[in-house]
């Protein structure tokens, strides 16, 4: 699956939302290149996920909050944490607690995006979009066009570690 955005000049850059490679990551892992955490979740109900984290960290010295939610494999993260990922993000994301499939963290999925009708706060998603690299689901901030730049800005640096 793959998605475009624009790049600093007009020009379209593509990146894959799924991203195979056999490593297994830990927590531990983002805390050396920088990610701060925020929040552990409990993932008893999330289907196949070993632990969840909400964090912040900074890609070019702006800042951005990602949910990374780790699974054995990749495998059993595309397999498992799809779904669960597109429910949540996107324009059409299910922000309330009656909506969604795994209810931990669903505050820390939104945010305030400006007045409705000119008198009420209106809610939206805080990720834009998801991207599976390794054994990892990574929710990343920002608005659709521009989060799956989020998320690749943190693969970048998690593909060079080593």
């Amino acid at each position: 699956m793959l998605i475009c955005g624009c790049g600093n000049e007009g020009k379209k850059i593509t990146y894959d939302i799924i991203i195979p490679d056999e490593r297994i990551f830990t927590f531990e892992d983002l805390e050396e290149i920088g990610f701060k955490k925020n929040r552990q979740y409990d993932v008893s109900k999330l289907e196949g996920a070993k632990e969840a984290w909400n964090g912040f960290w900074s890609p070019d010295k702006k800042q951005k909050e990602y949910e990374l939610r780790f699974y054995p494999s990749h495998s059993v993260a595309v397999a498992s944490g799809e779904s669960f990922a597109e429910e949540v993000t996107g324009k059409d994301a299910k922000l309330k607690k009656s909506e969604v499939t795994w209810q931990e963290g669903i505050k820390d999925r939104r945010q305030i995006i400006g007045r409705e009708g000119g008198s009420r706060n209106s809610v939206g998603p805080k990720h834009g979009n998801y991207a599976i690299f390794a054994n990892i689901v990574m929710l990343c901030e920002g608005p659709e066009e521009l989060s799956l730049e989020v998320c690749w800005k943190l693969i970048a640096a998690l593909k060079s570690k080593d």
